[in-house]
C-alpha cells in the first residue's frame, strides 16, 4: 500500500493500488452468533478468557474459524482497490421503526446488507470488496461490554489475513468504550480498523448513516494506518483518545486532547497529523482478552458521602481498579480526611486506584494541589490526558494480564498505544513511550 500525502482525493486514495486476484468480488454476510471468546473462571472469578484457537495463535498455529454458517453473497462487482470485512454489532446505523421508536431488527436478519447492496456508491469501481458479519442477536451498544469486545477482537485476529481492513458498526453510547479497548487488545496491528455509526438510522431519507459508513469503508481499506479508529461526520479520531461529546448532534465525538488523524472534505482526505499516526508494528498480531473488567468510575461532587465511598471499598473485595474523576487537575476537598483514608484503605487492599480530571480539555497533575499531593504519595496513579474511557479499559487490559501494584502503576502513566501524551518531551508524537518495551517484558 502506498504513502498517503497531505491531501488526497477519494479517486487519488484508491489509486496506485496492484490488480487484485480474479477472485469474484462480493458484498457477503457472515451470521455469527454470540460468544465468539470463552468466559473463563479463575482466581478473579469469571471474565473474558482465551479461547483454544486464540492460544493457537500466540503459539503460531492456524486460527479456527469460530462462526457458523457460510457467506452470503449480496452483490458481485469488478472491484481492484482492496477487501473490508464489516463488523455490524447493532446500533442506531441500521435500526428499524417499531411503533413509535426504533429499533434493532432483531427478526429481519440481512436488512443492512440489502440498503448497502442497493447503494450506487459501493457499485463503484473504486470500492472495495466487502463482506459482512452480522451479529445475533444485535446489540444496542449499552449492552456491548468486555464479552463483546472480546468477540471483536478475535473476529478481527480470525480474518486479519484475509482483508485490508475492518469496519466494526457499533452504537455511539459505549462506541468509545469499545474503539478504547480494542486498541489496547490488538497487539501488533499492523492494518486499518474503524468504528462507525449513526445518529440517524440509514432508512431515514435524511441521515448521517450513509456517509459515515462508506468513508470507513473507504479510510480502511486504503490508508496505512495501523491503528483503532473512530470515524464519525468528517473525522477520524484515534480510538483511545475520542469521547462522544453530543447527544444529539451529527458531530457527535471529538477528541479533546490529540488532533484527528485525517478529515474529510470537499478536497479528499487531508492527513496533515499523517506525522502522529503510530508507527508500524514491529511484531505480528497478538489478541488479548483475558480482561479483568471490576474497575469502578467515581466522580466527586461537593458534598460528597465519603463514607459510602469507604463503605464501597470496604464490602467490594473483588475490585480490581477505582477511576477517580477529579476536579481540575487532580484537586479535592482537603477537610475531608475519611475520603483521603478511604483511598489508603483502597490502595492497601492492592486496588489500583487512578485519577482523571473531569475537564473536558486538560490533563491531570496531581502534584499541583495539596490533596493531589497526598493522594499521589499514597499511591494514586495520574492518568495524565486520557480519557475515562481509555482509562478504565486499559485497566481492565493490563489487570487482565496480571499487572499489580508499581508494575500496574508504571504501565498506566506509559503510553501503550497513543492514548496518553507523554508531557516530559513536551510537543505531540506518536505517543508510544515505553509502550513496545512493555508489551515485550509482558510477554515474558
Amino acid at each position: 500500500m502506498r504513502s498517503l500525502g497531505t491531501v488526497v482525493t477519494a479517486a487519488a486514495i484508491v489509486a496506485g493500488f496492484p490488480p487484485r486476484s480474479a477472485v469474484p468480488p462480493v458484498i457477503s454476510t457472515l451470521r455469527a452468533t454470540r460468544p465468539a471468546c470463552m468466559i473463563t473462571k479463575n482466581e478473579r472469578g469469571f471474565e473474558p478468557g482465551r479461547s483454544s484457537s486464540e492460544a493457537a495463535v500466540e503459539s503460531g498455529d492456524s486460527p479456527v474459524p469460530a462462526h457458523e454458517g457460510t457467506p452470503e453473497r449480496v452483490v458481485q462487482h469488478p472491484s481492484p482497490s482492496g477487501r473490508v470485512l464489516i463488523a455490524y454489532t447493532g446500533g442506531t446505523l441500521g435500526m428499524i421503526k417499531t411503533n413509535a421508536s426504533w429499533a434493532p431488527p432483531q427478526h429481519q436478519r440481512g436488512l443492512l446488507s440489502e440498503l448497502i447492496a442497493a447503494m450506487v456508491e459501493f457499485h463503484d469501481e473504486s470500492m472495495p470488496d466487502i463482506d459482512m458479519v452480522e451479529f445475533d442477536p444485535l446489540l444496542d451498544s449499552a449492552n456491548i461490554g468486555p464479552r463483546e469486545w472480546c468477540s471483536l477482537a478475535n473476529l478481527v485476529r480470525r480474518h486479519y489475513l484475509d482483508y485490508d481492513g475492518f469496519v466494526i458498526v457499533h452504537g455511539t453510547d459505549t462506541m468509545a468504550y469499545t474503539a478504547s479497548a480494542l486498541s489496547f487488545m490488538l497487539e501488533g496491528l499492523g492494518k486499518t480498523v474503524v468504528l462507525t455509526g449513526s445518529m440517524i438510522p440509514m432508512r431515514e431519507p435524511f441521515n448521517d448513516a450513509r456517509r459515515n459508513l462508506i468513508s470507513s469503508i473507504m479510510l480502511a481499506s486504503n490508508l496505512e494506518l495501523c491503528e483503532v479508529a473512530i470515524f464519525f461526520n468528517d473525522r477520524l479520531l484515534r480510538g483511545n483518545r475520542a469521547v462522544k461529546c453530543d447527544s444529539g448532534g451529527l458531530a457527535a465525538f471529538s477528541s479533546p486532547n490529540f488532533p484527528p488523524l485525517a478529515v474529510v472534505g470537499a478536497t479528499g482526505v487531508s492527513a496533515q497529523n499523517r506525522h502522529l499516526w503510530l508507527p508500524p508494528p514491529a511484531s505480528r498480531l497478538r489478541v488479548h482478552s483475558d480482561l479483568d473488567a471490576r474497575v469502578t468510575v467515581m466522580r466527586l461532587s461537593p458534598g460528597f458521602d465519603d463514607s459510602a465511598i469507604a463503605a464501597m471499598i470496604e464490602h467490594a473485595p473483588e475490585m480490581r481498579g477505582l477511576v477517580l474523576s477529579l476536579y481540575g487537575t487532580g484537586n479535592g476537598p482537603s477537610h475531608k480526611t475519611d475520603f483521603i483514608r478511604a483511598i489508603d484503605m483502597a490502595v492497601k487492599k492492592d486496588i489500583a486506584v487512578v485519577a482523571v480530571t473531569q475537564c473536558y480539555i486538560g490533563a491531570v497533575r496531581l502534584e499541583t494541589y495539596e490533596v493531589g499531593r497526598r493522594l499521589l504519595a499514597l499511591g494514586v496513579v495520574s492518568a495524565g490526558d486520557m480519557t475515562t474511557e481509555a482509562c478504565v479499559t486499559k485497566l481492565a487490559y493490563l489487570s487482565g494480564r496480571g499487572l499489580r501494584g508499581a508494575s500496574l502503576a508504571e504501565a498506566m502513566r506509559t503510553s501503550l498505544r497513543g492514548e496518553l501524551t507523554d508531557v516530559v518531551s513536551g510537543p505531540l508524537t506518536q505517543g508510544l513511550g515505553d509502550g513496545t518495551r512493555l508489551d515485550a517484558e509482558l510477554r515474558l
